[in-house]
């Protein structure tokens, strides 16, 4: 028998038993929808997280390098450059460096090490945004601060935590930025305009910044954007120790970098390991439904038993009746996969209108949806399977 005529013969005989058939697939295709749709949602959510992590894409990394002079009187009057365009052709050399770029103070939001009484810290620095802080503690800083270049600043609230447990005896301390005193003034709530957007811990004038860091068309940053397939950590210390070698500055000052990476590592696992554990949990409707999917072939085996005596009475084989069945089970499974798939891809975009990020078809998903659907028609269909292939053809036509 061929595989046209097996095919052929699982329709017509889903299709006698229509109301039961339709029954049985529903609980697969709940099972199936439910599993979709937590792994769309999941998966989108992973790939806005990590994107906002890294203001690029799971697969293009971004590094900041960051360099701090030992002299900032010597860059300051000497005009020297912390990064040249030797370096960033250096670096771009380097194998799984895609591109490189250097980080302007126009872009508001950088990376520092700051020093705060005996000990440093790495935080996001930013530039005061007059009209829109959230001061709690204080006061903010004012656009005339900015303009005479004043030494002030104001900190996130779980930045002054890591200072000093009481918030009010960090106002009027001071913080070492790039080799200058900031006097803090303000504490502010650090808010959050979208999930896991970045923050900056510490903002100050962004004219302050220009005049004594000698900023303006000097950065202090390379933003690097990693290759795919390539570990952003280990890219970042080859790029640290090429520029320790050769960089036009590397003797008067040391080179860094924030390690984005490990943090965006340990969340998509975390929310990889999320998405899996629930899906997992709807996944058990898939096993009650393949249940159910047994129990339906059991009940046709027995009904359709004088079908079997005439098919093995005019030469069907044993093979031939237990590929029947099997074909059945698979047609009704993969027909409710392919459902279900349909049905939890539409909630899963419906609710994704809602949310901060959209979701789309992928490989993976479409793929376990036909790896699930042929297990399960598998599984569960071959013991009716064998059971009715090894009806005794005397005992059928007695």
């Amino acid at each position: 028998m061929n595989v046209i005529t097996i095919i052929k013969n699982a329709y017509q005989a889903l299709r006698q038993n229509m109301r039961r058939s339709i029954l049985t697939m529903i609980g697969i295709v709940i099972g199936i929808a439910s599993v979709i749709t937590i792994l769309s949602l999941g998966r989108g959510f992973e790939a806005y997280t990590i994107k906002n992590l890294t203001a690029s894409n799971e697969k293009n990394v971004a590094v900041n390098i960051n360099y701090s002079p030992t002299d900032y009187e010597q860059f300051s009057t000497n005009k020297m450059r912390y990064f040249s365009d030797e370096d960033l052709r250096v670096v771009r050399d380097i194998e799984g460096v895609e591109k490189v770029d250097y980080v302007k103070s126009d872009d508001d939001f950088l990376t520092v090490e700051l020093q705060v009484a005996a000990k440093k810290i790495t935080r996001h620095l930013g530039f005061v945004k007059f009209d829109k802080e959230r001061v709690v503690i204080g006061r903010s800083i004012t656009p005339e601060e900015n303009e005479t270049h004043q030494r002030v600043a104001i900190i996130s609230r779980e930045t002054a935590k890591d200072i000093n447990a009481n918030q009010d005896r960090v106002l009027g301390t001071g913080i070492e930025i790039k080799g200058e005193l900031y006097q803090i003034v303000g504490i502010y709530e650090s808010g959050s305009s979208g999930l896991f957007d970045m923050n900056p811990d510490v903002k100050i004038p962004k004219k302050s910044y220009q005049y004594y860091t000698n900023n303006e068309g000097n950065p202090t940053q390379i933003k690097i954007t990693v290759a795919s397939d390539y570990k952003p950590s280990k890219i970042a210390q080859k790029v640290i120790k090429k520029l320790e070698t050769v960089g036009v500055s590397r003797n008067f000052g040391d080179y860094s970098t924030f390690d984005m990476s490990s943090l965006t590592d340990g969340i998509g696992k975390v929310l990889k390991m999320l998405t899996y554990f629930i899906s997992a949990i709807a996944g058990i409707s898939l096993f009650i439904a393949g249940v159910g999917v047994m129990n339906m072939m059991y009940t046709s085996v027995s009904e359709r038993t004088q079908e079997i005596g005439v098919r093995r009475s005019v030469g069907a084989r044993r093979r031939d009746i237990r590929n029947q069945f099997l074909a059945e089970g698979l047609m009704l499974t993969i027909s409710a996969g392919v459902i279900g798939y349909i049905i939890g891809y539409l909630i899963a975009l419906l609710v994704s209108a809602f949310l901060p990020f959209k979701v789309s078809p992928d490989l993976f998903t479409i793929s376990l949806t036909l790896i699930i659907t042929i297990v399960i028609g598998l599984v569960f269909s071959i013991t009716p399977a064998n059971m009715a292939a090894r009806k005794d053809l005397v005992e059928i036509l007695r």
